[in-house]
Formats: structure tokens, C-alpha cells, sequence
């Protein structure tokens, strides 16, 4: 659930040292977005930190998935300024400050660094704005705190899309994808995008090129992968004269983990492209409850198992009881099981192409049963320390090291 697109995660682990979670509630107290409203009221004189870059907060940031507003009246000091700049903040040593950024790995380095510079009243926002949007919440304002933005366009997060289509509400839905990948041709992690049925194919670089275009006269919604070429196509359109346009929040990428993890089908009709399953972290964590039979691969190199990543923050511990057999090794190895009957689950770090080639290949061997865990192991991390009522999935992850606990 809310995994991190994999290129921002590698953003944000250069600029976010060791930001995990070991100080949750003992250096700083955290929050989430649900509760932050009745926490806000009760934090008399408060006071919000942005610690995200000054083009995420101008809405002009390179990565357009980022550019979704910022909390209004909002102190900003970005993180990489922070180790010089927090004396800045000193008239707030001991009064609430609420900090947040993107997904809420740079706003609890900045936690823990101001806490550890003797300010009192910290408080990281779980999530960070992303998790704003992904709840729904995003244009709820409370207690004064209001989340407003610079682009000309609607970002709809997919469970405010899928709302808003079960209440009548009709979009024309313009794909920005390759052909190929709206046919599902192209690379195994896009096939499990898939598409959604009543979509439109116009190709991002068709539309660019195009010197005229004809849509009707309807809410449009823009889809994309990860969500940064959407913003583009909108600002195109709106510049044309097309009112009503809305982004899909995240793009397909955003909507594969909404429809995985919804509690009921939702009623957006979605095709997708593979053969095997997406294994939401509720499910997986049943089956380790129910002591189900399955065999449980995870397809990252050894050196990632094994906590001797050359990249620090790879280095995130197992997921209980699983055998590590990676990818480039599964066609010659001796650790699969006998039976193709059994449920094989299998995960990466994230959500790396490797894995879902890995799911393909253990199919067309003629396994019966296989699954990819949604996510992998950094979502199931991430999860349960961002997302409310999730703490247990903590529990399924094992030796982690301290510097990323």
C-alpha cells in the first residue's frame, strides 16, 4: 500500500541519510494526516515545517509527480539547508512544530535532527503530503491548516477517482502511455498497470506533436505510469482551453496499489496483463497468521539479503522465513519447491522489474500458484510506520540493521 515510486525513492534516499524509523515516539511524536485535524486543535500556537526542495513547494519541481502543493503559511527551510539554517527556528524550541515533506523520510530526518538540538515539541507527519492525497483528505482544511497549489489543474487521487465514479460521475480517461504498454506488450512491471477499460490511447509524444486535437466536452482524466508526464499533458491541454482537467494522482502506478488494496472491487472497470498475483500486505500477513503452506523467495541479490548492499539504505533486513534465491538464479536453482501446487510468494525490495519477471517466469514453468508481494519489503516497512493501524506489518520484516531500523 502507498509504495514509494521507485526513481523518488532513490531520490530521496540521497538526501535522506539513515532517515528510518528508530526515533518514531522517542525523539519526536508522530502523526498521521487522519488524526492530525484533533492533534492541530489541541496544539495551541502551532507552527508547520516544509523541509521539502523549493521547486516541490513551488510546484516546479523536474519530478512532476512532486509538485502537489504545500501547507499554507508554512515555515520552509529544505532539509540540505536545515544543518545550517535550524537556529532559524529557535523561537519554536518549545512549542508544537509539525513537519512534513513528500513521503515523509526527509521530514523525520528533520525530526530527529531538531530534537536532538533540544526543541520539545516535534511532531512528523506520517506520509507526508502524498499520504494526504492517497487518503482523500488532501482538500479538507482544518484547524487552519490548508493544503493549497500552483498548478492550474485537479490532482484525484485513484480512491477520490474510484468515489467520485460510484456517485455517477463520468471522466473521459485519456491514456498517456506507449501503445505498447496500453496493450500490454511491453515490459512485465507495466503489465501490471494494466489499463482501464473505457481509456483512450493517445501517446504523450502524439499529443506534444500534435498541432490540433479533439476531445469532448467532459471531465477529463489524465493517466500516466508514475504520474509525471500527466502534469505536462494537463497544462498542455488547459492551455488549449480544455477547463476541466484532472490528473490521476501517482498515475497507473497509484491506481494498481489503491485497487489491490481496496476493501471491495472497485467499480472503475481495469484490465491488467499477468498471469500470476499482486498480494496486498493484509493478505500476506493473514497468510503468516493463518500458518498457511507456501514457500516464501525473495528474488533480491545476496548481498541485499544479506545487509552488505554497497547502498545503505538496501540494507533493510528479510521478511521472516523467506530463502533467498535471486532472480538471475531461479532457473538454477535447487531450493524451488517439488510441487507446482504449492503458493509461491515472492518480493524484492520494491517493485524492480526483475521481480515481476521472476512471478512470469515461475508461471510458465507451470507453477500453479504465484504471487508478488505488493511492494516488497520496503513497503511493508513503510507501511506500517506511515500508514494508521498498520504497526503489526512491522513484525514481519527481521534483521534489520540499527543504522536503519
Amino acid at each position: 500500500m502507498f509504495k514509494i515510486n521507485f526513481i523518488v525513492l532513490l531520490m530521496l534516499a540521497a538526501t535522506a541519510a539513515n532517515a528510518q524509523f528508530k526515533s518514531d515516539n522517542v525523539k519526536y511524536t508522530t502523526v498521521f494526516p487522519e488524526e492530525l485535524c484533533k492533534t492541530l486543535m489541541a496544539s495551541q500556537g502551532y507552527t508547520v515545517l516544509d523541509v521539502r526542495s523549493q521547486g516541490e513547494v513551488d510546484d516546479t519541481s523536474t519530478s512532476e509527480s512532486l509538485n502537489i502543493g504545500r501547507v499554507k503559511d508554512a515555515i520552509h527551510i529544505d532539509i540540505r539547508q536545515l544543518p545550517q539554517r535550524w537556529r532559524e527556528l529557535l523561537a519554536y524550541k518549545d512549542k508544537p512544530l509539525f513537519i512534513y515533506c513528500s513521503h515523509s523520510q526527509r521530514s523525520r530526518r528533520a525530526s530527529r535532527l531538531l530534537a536532538d538540538s533540544g526543541f520539545t515539541r516535534i511532531y512528523n507527519i506520517n506520509g507526508g503530503l502524498t499520504n494526504f492525497y492517497n487518503q482523500g483528505i488532501e482538500s479538507s482544511p482544518c484547524a487552519g491548516l490548508e493544503i493549497v497549489t500552483n498548478v492550474p489543474y485537479k490532482i484525484l487521487s485513484s480512491k477520490e477517482f474510484a468515489a467520485n465514479v460510484s456517485h455517477g460521475k463520468s471522466y473521459y480517461i485519456i491514456d498517456l502511455r506507449s501503445d505498447s504498454v496500453f496493450k500490454g506488450i511491453s515490459i512485465e512491471s507495466a503489465k501490471t498497470q494494466g489499463k482501464f477499460n473505457d481509456a483512450v490511447n493517445v501517446p504523450f509524444d502524439n499529443l506534444l506533436g500534435s498541432a490540433s486535437f479533439s476531445f469532448p466536452s467532459k471531465p477529463i482524466l489524465l493517466v500516466d505510469d508514475f504520474g509525471n508526464t500527466s502534469p505536462k499533458a494537463a497544462k498542455l491541454l488547459m492551455e488549449k482551453g480544455y477547463k476541466d482537467v484532472s490528473i490521476l494522482f501517482d498515475g497507473m502506478d497509484g491506481w494498481v496499489d489503491y485497487a489491490t488494496n481496496a476493501p471491495g472491487k472497485p467499480v472503475v472497470k481495469w484490465t491488467t496483463f499477468i498471469n500470476y498475483n499482486l498480494l496486498p500486505a493484509e493478505d500476506f500477513n493473514k497468510m503468516v497468521n493463518e500458518k498457511k503452506e507456501f514457500a516464501l523467495i525473495d528474488v533480491r541479490t545476496k548481498e541485499e539479503f544479506n545487509n552488505t548492499s554497497k547502498n545503505y539504505w538496501q540494507n533493510i533486513g528479510q521478511v521472516k522465513s523467506a530463502v533467498n534465491i535471486p532472480s538471475a538464479e531461479l532457473n538454477t536453482s535447487s531450493s524451488l519447491p517439488k510441487s507446482k501446487d504449492t503458493p509461491i510468494v515472492i518480493y524484492g525490495f520494491n517493485a524492480q522489474n526483475g521481480i515481476f519477471e521472476s512471478a512470469k517466469w515461475l508461471k510458465d514453468q507451470g507453477y500453479k500458484n504465484v504471487s508478488v508481494l505488493q511492494g516488497g519489503i520496503w513497503s511493508l516497512r513503510w507501511t506500517a510506520h506511515n500508514i494508521k493501524g498498520k504497526t503489526y506489518l512491522n513484525d514481519l520484516v527481521v534483521n534489520v540493521p540499527a543504522e536503519n531500523e
